[in-house]
């Protein structure tokens, strides 16, 4: 099968399949942080606690009919259950289209499948979980030595997953030890070393560049649009930090969200799409500083736009082509 050239009932399948991968991942993204099973009990309003039967659990069909709300008590769905849906689906497809019904397809659906995880889990609980990045590592290392991730081979994983822990890493302890303030969370260390595993060592800087770079312009946007919140907590980047700086995921143990889930922030989504966020979660101190933005995203936003767009913004960008 030629690139580009999808039969319509395989882009189907694969259609299918990616948005039942979006289904499970809400799953994931409300019941990881939380310290709960993915597994049991299936699928519930939090709300009315109602089980959501199989056919009102139909990746995006059955948002759409059911008006976005749950069948039961009528609570409202949020339209970003069908949203990652969608976004499953669509990375299924690009899958394919990229490299036909073949092992790397699947290889990279996973990888766009922990990285949109990785993103939503931070935005709403200033969380990078261990039970994701650690995955996120060792899944690359695996398939390039398979030849399977974009990383092309084992050393260039082993490279880039070495080099992306130990840069940011420094990153951290300078920041902790020398300059008194948090500079980086270690969930934002693992996360970039997962990164560097599966797309290599050549993709680092630009994925860094490209992270720091639309991390600044949204926070910046946001502040003058008075949208990023002031918060009650002291600033533990000091009392300079810059409005609308990003702030790096942390690191604080598996399934204790954060008590404040701030800056560019998708909402915990509401009942109806069978996950609750925060069900039994233990409260947790820490609370984001003013003014800041969750760096785990722009990571991943970076990651994926150097997987898709490497080439074109090496072309935009001359520099960058070295790293390609």
């Amino acid at each position: 099968m030629e690139r580009g050239t999808i039969p319509s009932l395989l882009a189907a399948g694969a259609a299918a399949l990616g948005a039942s991968l979006g289904s499970f991942l809400n799953v994931v993204v409300a019941r990881v942080p939380a310290g709960l099973s993915i597994v049991r009990p299936g699928s519930r309003c939090p709300r009315c606690l109602a089980p959501i039967a199989w056919h009102d659990n139909v990746p995006v069909l059955s948002w759409v009919l059911l008006r976005g709300r749950c069948r039961a008590c009528r609570g409202p769905i949020s339209p970003r259950y069908p949203l990652v849906e969608a976004a499953g689906a669509g990375a299924a497809l690009l899958a394919l289209w990229r490299h036909g019904p073949t092992p790397a397809a699947l290889a990279e659906l996973a990888l766009v499948g922990l990285l949109l995880a990785l993103a939503l889990v931070d935005l709403d609980t200033w969380l990078l979980p261990h039970s994701l990045t650690w995955p996120l590592l060792a899944s690359g290392v695996a398939l390039a030595a398979l030849g399977l991730a974009p990383a092309g081979g084992l050393r260039p994983s082993l490279y880039g997953a070495g080099v992306g822990f130990a840069a940011f890493a420094l990153v951290a302890f300078l920041g902790e030890r020398v300059f008194g303030r948090e500079a980086l969370g270690w969930g934002d260390v693992w996360l970039l070393a997962g990164i560097g595993a599966w797309l290599g060592l050549k993709a680092l800087l630009p994925v860094v560049l490209l992270a720091s770079i639309q991390g600044t312009a949204v926070g910046l946007l946001l502040a003058w649009m008075g949208k990023l919140p002031r918060g009650t907590a002291p600033l533990t980047h000091g009392e300079d930090e810059a409005p609308g700086s990003p702030l790096p995921g942390r690191d604080r143990g598996e399934g204790t969200p954060s008590t404040a889930n701030a800056g560019v922030h998708f909402p915990s989504p509401p009942p109806g799409g069978g996950e609750g966020q925060g069900e039994g979660a233990a409260e947790d101190a820490w609370v984001p500083p003013r003014n800041a933005v969750p760096f785990g995203p722009f990571l991943v936003a970076g990651a994926l736009e150097w997987l898709y767009l490497g080439q074109g913004i090496a072309a935009l960008v001359p520099a960058l082509e070295l790293f390609r």
